[in-house]
């Protein structure tokens, strides 16, 4: 329904819409823009903790100092709705690969968006470049470096119902890692999200979220491996996370995992053949509906 008020054509029967999916998004687990959406269907099956087990090309969002484990080209995608809001998305893409002495470069992409009836009401874009390279290497152990610079994109392309002009913001923020292998079977990992505390807001900023992840994963045998992180954002308590993969056949993975404060339990699966893997998760909210998460890797 529409109706005409002095010129001005007012579509009543949609603003209702707009609205409830707002307040709907508001209700999900508080987030701030540019939340951490935890991308990688694989990294949220093991309950979130890969800062220890970065090794693919989704590295760039967890932990660059992983990108020098890949060792050839390396192309993952992903996409899910948070916690099945059929108005919200998110979506990611990142593409890795080595060059010799000078470690291993990769590049990313990653939005999230909320939409109603066909139009986008806001946007969150992150392009991503990163490299990680290693700091030492012996017979028994290495140390990796890695940094990536984030360019965020905040816009709201839709006016709103008085006419009015969001508009967009950009910024840049700066993430660092570490990941030390300690023997053949147990690396550590740190990451460090936007060391340089970006903000956006000309008038009244906002700060984007800081935090610090480290963790430990170990293989206790061929086929397995256990992983546990701590991450303490500013301003908030300490999480916890953990999670186990088994190699159960030659190309079937299991995964299972869980986090603290949400309390967030996920189960998963990776199907590998030759250089594809596709990989599936469910993550289960106390409160909300559960999320699924479905990632492809190509490995060349």
């Amino acid at each position: 329904m529409s109706g005409d008020h002095g010129g001005v054509t007012v579509r009543v029967a949609r603003i209702p819409v707009v609205v409830a999916a707002w307040i709907l998004l508001a209700a999900a687990p508080a987030r701030a823009i540019f939340d951490d959406l935890e991308f990688s269907p694989r990294a949220r099956a093991l309950g979130g903790s890969y800062a220890a087990l970065s090794d693919d090309a989704s590295a760039l969002f967890y932990n660059p100092a992983g990108l020098v484990e890949i060792t050839g080209h390396d192309l993952q995608g992903a996409t899910f709705q948070p916690w099945n809001l059929g108005f919200v998305r998110a979506n990611a893409l990142s593409y890795a690969v080595p060059a010799g002495s000078w470690g291993t470069f990769a590049v990313g992409y990653a939005d999230f968006r909320a939409e109603n009836d066909g139009t986008v009401l806001s946007i969150e874009r992150t392009v991503a470049i990163g490299q990680g390279f290693q700091l030492m290497e012996d017979l028994s152990s290495s140390l990796a470096f890695g940094y990536v610079a984030n360019l965020y994109n905040l816009d709201y392309p839709t006016r709103s119902v008085t006419g009015v002009d969001l508009g967009s913001q950009t910024t840049f923020g700066l993430d660092v890692g570490f990941l030390a292998r300690l023997h053949s079977r147990t690396t550590a990992g740190v990451f460090i999200k936007n060391v340089n505390n970006p903000s956006m807001g000309d008038y009244e900023t906002t700060d984007l979220r800081q935090r610090v992840s480290g963790g430990i994963a170990y293989t206790p045998y061929a086929g397995v491996i256990t992983t546990i992180e701590l991450e303490k954002e500013v301003g908030e308590d300490v999480q916890i996370h953990g999670g186990l993969e088994a190699q159960v056949t030659d190309p079937l993975y299991l995964r299972f995992g869980a986090q603290s404060k949400p309390n967030l339990f996920d189960v998963g699966v990776g199907l590998v053949w030759r250089q594809v893997r596709v990989d599936l998760t469910y993550t289960h909210h106390p409160i909300l509906d559960g999320t699924f998460r479905y990632g492809l890797r190509l490995s060349l």
